[in-house]
């Protein structure tokens, strides 16, 4: 729609690309057809990281949006910038009540030292993905909500075929290296990715995920290659290998694998159209024997930017809040498969009618739920996590290459390379 004469400007970046920049221009539209103060000029970027490269670019130049969409891992880095409001202040400002409506796990992960700096919008968390057919066949339970290694091991020798020449045609597990699940494996365990405190209660000064927790969940993908039934399809950052996980698990190649809740709509309907009667469950993310952690969230949220005129600053106040309402929120995960932020959603009709269409997503909001608030469940903040993670997807895949006589040396190695990135880092940001 045109913007109307006499109202103010917002520029918006997000990276979200087909189809759910479609959802994002609705979500735009809707605000800017319910008044008349404020238009929302929404800007497409490439994706997530193209976004936060062309705002740090920008920062020199001042030529930098009122609104930016960036993503969970981009926290530490957005408040390095120093030109950004909290929303808290925003929030406590205008006496509003919406903290504790949202998500306590979302809420935690864009909380640092006590300050929400910005609006949660489009959260995810991992999951468990399998084909329930597939388990009923082999006399498996599809109700069973969590697995340990162990038992996943034990589940995948079950589902496993192969050919007269010992070639897997139906593969227990798929998976890729990614460094995602991986941290996501620390959370289950209770372990933290950075120290002290996942750089929550100060700033991160070191990576810490060579631990045990790391370890485990590196033997176990290797566990599964090792007995033959499952295969490592390589790194996921940067590759196609991701495409193939999905392939293999719509088209019943793959009976388990594991991926944000964010896919289920794809896996649904890619499972349908494919017509290999995959019928497909979620549960919760495996872990260790006696493991209590939770998950992190990941995705994305929306900060504002503390430039722009003081009509733009409350413009850009104004949406993001919309965003953020029940209804919208409902909206956006009805048409997305993201978590809603506002627990006041699922009161929304529009959500109680989703969730009756799509069973397996109460799956991953029950997961999400029972995650207990800790340091090491609300996830890791600090300036380096993009390189973090390119340096634990090249060292699982000289583990699983066998380039690494154990897990805990390859995580060595990851952790002290990280560490150089982080500690250059540091050094540059005013404490």
């Amino acid at each position: 729609m045109a913007q109307p004469a006499g109202s103010t400007k917002i520029t918006f970046w997000y990276g979200l690309g087909s189809p759910l920049n479609g959802v994002v221009q609705t979500v735009v539209n809707k605000y800017n057809s319910s008044q008349t103060k404020y238009y929302i000029q929404a800007l497409q970027q490439p994706d997530y990281d193209a976004t936060i490269t062309k705002l740090n670019s920008s920062l020199a130049g001042g030529d930098l949006p009122n609104v930016v969409q960036i993503y969970d891992i981009g926290t530490q880095r957005m408040i390095d910038t120093g030109k950004i409001v909290p929303v808290q202040d925003l929030i406590d400002k205008d006496k509003l009540d919406i903290v504790s409506d949202i998500e306590p796990a979302v809420a935690k992960y864009y909380t640092i030292n006590n300050k929400l700096y910005s609006m949660p919008f489009n959260s995810s968390a991992p999951v468990t993905y399998f084909d329930k057919n597939a388990f009923k066949e082999v006399g498996l339970d599809p109700n069973q909500k969590i697995w340990t290694y162990s038992q996943l091991l034990d589940a995948a020798k079950k589902l496993t075929k192969k050919d007269a020449s010992g070639k897997i045609t139906r593969s227990g597990i798929d998976f890729t290296l990614y460094s995602w699940i991986f941290e996501q494996e620390l959370a289950t365990q209770g372990a933290l990715f950075a120290s002290p405190d996942n750089g929550r209660s100060s700033r991160a000064t070191a990576l810490a995920f060579n631990n045990e927790a790391g370890s485990n969940w590196l033997n176990f993908l290797k566990s599964v290659v090792d007995q033959g039934v499952g295969r490592n399809l390589g790194r996921d950052s940067g590759t196609t290998n991701g495409t193939t996980r999905d392939s293999n698990f719509v088209t019943g190649q793959a009976v388990i694998t594991f991926n944000s809740i964010a896919s289920l709509r794809g896996y649904l309907n890619s499972a349908a159209k494919a017509g290999n009667n995959v019928d497909v469950g979620v549960a919760y993310l495996p872990r260790p024997d006696g493991a209590k952690g939770g998950v992190v969230i990941g995705g994305a949220s929306l900060w504002i930017t503390n430039t722009g005129t003081p009509e733009q600053q409350a413009g850009s106040w104004d949406f993001v809040k919309f965003t953020g309402q029940p209804d919208i929120q409902a909206y956006w995960s009805s048409n997305t498969g993201y978590y809603p932020i506002r627990k006041a959603a699922y009161d929304v009709q529009e959500m109680k009618d989703t969730l009756a269409k799509y069973p397996q997503f109460q799956v991953a909001v029950e997961q999400l739920r029972a995650t207990e608030a800790s340091p090491a469940t609300a996830g890791a903040a600090f300036g380096t996590f993009v390189s973090a993670r390119q340096n634990i997807e090249a060292a699982m895949e000289q583990f699983m290459q066998g380039k690494f006589s154990n897990a805990k040396a390859a995580l060595d190695d990851a952790v002290k390379k990280s560490n150089d990135n982080l500690s250059e880092y540091n050094s540059t940001v005013k404490q």
